[in-house]
């Protein structure tokens, strides 16, 4: 079935992720625009939790994000989600499919991040459990959905990392002491090593690939600052000196 969108809604082209295919995955991204990028265009927001340092430096403006095109493109598939539901996920299932088809030709297994740029509960869809082969895994700042997650409520084809910001960090706590994980954008340079702990917790470098069910339980992803967010002084990004 061909996408009535003109394409798949989904992205292969990520640095990271093209990394996960030496671990043995491909990946694709389901790239929207985040908070109220979209609002004017018809579109609504997709980040309800989104922190305003969270806001001010969204990777929607790093990599590929920082040019009009590739910003257009995703406000065009965010009102699309909002205006023609429907459609919108026949599309995606077809690229689901298309994903799976894919990497059974290649000899890879299938993972998607759906909230590549926001934090929409598409787990809630029956989709996933039309691609129960498909491994999904997200960024999430809401705090109920960890929970839901950490306690076996989200659908087994589906990781959740909580992502810190400069609001939630209490809450962060409690992720780690059941033994989720928490996603911590540090100041390190590229080609700087992260911290070794961070909240108690032994930090990894999330920068190495972007598969993140394959993470250790319990542990904080560092990831480095990108685009807008190496200059960020809100407290989103923590600053280490480094």
């Amino acid at each position: 079935m061909e996408t009535k969108y003109g394409s798949t809604l989904l992205t292969y082209e990520n640095a990271k992720t093209i990394k996960g295919e030496g671990l043995g995955y491909r990946t694709a991204i389901l790239y929207l625009a985040p908070a109220n990028e979209s609002a004017n265009y018809g579109g609504g927001n997709l980040c309800p939790m989104a922190s305003k340092g969270c806001k001010r430096v969204c990777l929607f403006s790093a990599g590929r994000g920082r040019f009009d095109t590739v910003r257009d493109a995703r406000i065009k598939k965010t009102v699309y989600f909002f205006q023609h539901r429907d459609a919108f996920l026949a599309d995606l299932a077809s690229s689901l499919a298309k994903l799976r088809r894919d990497c059974a030709r290649l000899g890879l297994k299938p993972a998607c991040r759906l909230n590549g740029t926001s934090d929409y509960p598409f787990f809630r869809m029956p989709l996933l459990a039309e691609f129960p082969d498909v491994r999904f895994y997200n960024y999430t700042k809401i705090p109920q959905r960890m929970r839901d997650y950490l306690d076996g409520k989200l659908p087994e084809n589906e990781h959740l990392t909580f992502s810190r910001s400069e609001e939630n960090e209490d809450f962060c706590a409690e992720v780690l002491a059941k033994r989720g994980n928490v996603a911590v954008v540090f100041d390190t340079k590229v080609g700087q090593p992260l911290p070794r702990r961070y909240l108690g917790a032994r930090v990894i470098d999330g920068d190495l690939h972007d598969l993140r069910f394959l993470d250790p339980r319990g542990v904080v992803v560092g990831l480095r600052a990108k685009g807008l967010a190496r200059a960020d002084q809100s407290g989103f990004v923590v600053r280490m000196g480094n």
